[in-house]
């Protein structure tokens, strides 16, 4: 019996850290403060200074993949105003070729899992695994000019996830 007792304590900790691990800040109510932040979800990924001087964003990613990554934005007074998870179409397509530069581009998708530089085309390319439509494993790619401009952005697979014998799997 107290053999048994030992493994359902040890089950329900098991749990109890697993859930800890899967936070996010998608429950998070404005008003709460940075503080409660940082003790609820830690050292923040990167900090951002909100274009308009009014607060400030940090980026939390979550996930084994880096597919999640939220943004949490404060007021001047170091409460929270918003928070949204920006890796998302919606978010990606809002980045304007010609206009955004990279420092914008984190602003709005957050910090990127691998950067390509091509020195044939002069181009540099942010990658961001995310969760396509919620059901494919994708990898957006936003490339920059040498003046660091957004010129294109593309998705494709996520070639962590392509198994052997595909295009850009393991052999």
């Amino acid at each position: 019996m107290a053999v048994w007792a030992d493994h359902r304590r040890g089950a329900a900790a098991f749990a109890i850290l697993l859930c800890a691990g899967c936070a996010t800040p998608d429950g998070l109510l404005a008003g709460a403060t940075e503080a409660d932040v940082r003790s609820r979800f830690g050292r923040p990924d990167a900090e951002y200074a909100l274009p308009d001087s009014s607060g400030k964003r940090l980026e939390y990613v979550f996930g084994p993949y880096a597919q999640r990554d939220w943004m949490i934005d404060f007021d001047r007074n170091g409460r929270v105003v918003a928070s949204d998870q920006v890796r998302t179409m919606e978010h990606f397509f809002s980045l304007r070729t010609g206009q955004d530069d990279e420092a914008q581009v984190r602003r709005t998708v957050g910090t990127p899992y691998q950067i390509e530089r091509y020195a044939l085309s002069g181009l540099t390319a942010f990658l961001y695994p995310y969760r396509e439509s919620g059901a494919w494993d994708s990898m957006m790619a936003v490339y920059f000019d040498a003046s660091g401009r957004v010129v294109r952005v593309e998705n494709g697979p996520d070639p962590r996830f392509l198994g052997p014998g595909r295009v850009g799997g393991d052999k």
